[in-house]
């Protein structure tokens, strides 16, 4: 069984060794994981995994100490998610099966086609996102949060910024099955999923302008949140060399 994780993004240095938590991750480990003193838990914080053991309590806060490093595991790969928004549930439910696979960047596209429409103050949807981002971490012990983007349009991106391999899910005859695209650990891959109405003729000429490949998931059409975590999930098996045969 794996320790209770919790992230020490925001969690207040006492020592070099010594961690008092935000009170949001102490509420957890205290009222949702049952923690003691005593307890050992992982720490998440960029680029660095830490094994803790809880020796307190500081105004509900809980107080841990570092005991141990433990070891990070890297994927071969950084990849960038383009993903067009959709309904609330199937957008925040995408962000977290995307975050456990180990996407590196996420861009939210304001797509023509997007039954989505953000109205007003847009933070407090970025916030709960990025909170949904932190909890898929923690169930994946992912110790690195990807890059959460504001929302762009397509017309708004820069091709210079994207990884070298781009590719675009496309219900084109032109496109290509997804499996036929070589994926391996050299080349850092952007891929673009549109929303349920498909992209129209303009935006497809603008990823192709931008050097995207359009790409197909085979035969069936896929829901956005489908498509983004099935061809992600291909993108980064390629990259590490896990095949779907493999035991």
């Amino acid at each position: 069984m794996s320790l209770p994780r919790t992230r020490l993004d925001k969690a207040e240095s006492l020592s070099s060794n010594v961690w008092v938590l935000d009170a949001r991750e102490s509420h957890h480990l205290m009222h949702v994981r049952r923690c003691r003193i005593g307890d050992e838990i992982e720490g998440l914080l960029e680029g660095r995994k830490l094994l803790l053991v809880i020796e307190g309590y500081k105004d509900g806060r809980v107080i841990a100490r570092e005991i141990d490093k433990l070891p990070l595991s890297e994927m071969k790969i950084r990849t960038t998610l383009l993903v067009a928004l959709v309904k609330s549930s199937a957008f925040e439910d995408m962000l977290g099966h995307v975050t456990e696979l180990g996407v590196t960047e996420i861009i939210p596209l304001l797509a023509e086609r997007c039954i989505v429409k953000l109205k007003g103050d847009t933070k407090r949807k970025k916030a709960r996102w990025e909170r949904i981002i932190d909890e898929a971490t923690k169930v994946s012990g992912i110790s690195s949060h990807p890059i959460l983007h504001e929302p762009l349009r397509i017309s708004d991106l820069k091709a210079e910024k994207l990884p070298p391999l781009r590719l675009f899910g496309a219900l084109t005859d032109d496109a290509k099955p997804l499996g036929q695209i070589r994926v391996d650990g050299e080349r850092d891959v952007a891929f673009a999923v549109g929303p349920e109405g498909d992209w129209t003729e303009e935006e497809m000429s603008l990823f192709l302008k931008a050097d995207f490949i359009p790409v197909s998931l085979g035969p069936n059409i896929l829901r956005t949140n489908t498509a983004a975590v099935a061809g992600l999930s291909y993108i980064i098996l390629s990259a590490e060399g896990v095949s779907s045969c493999d035991p």
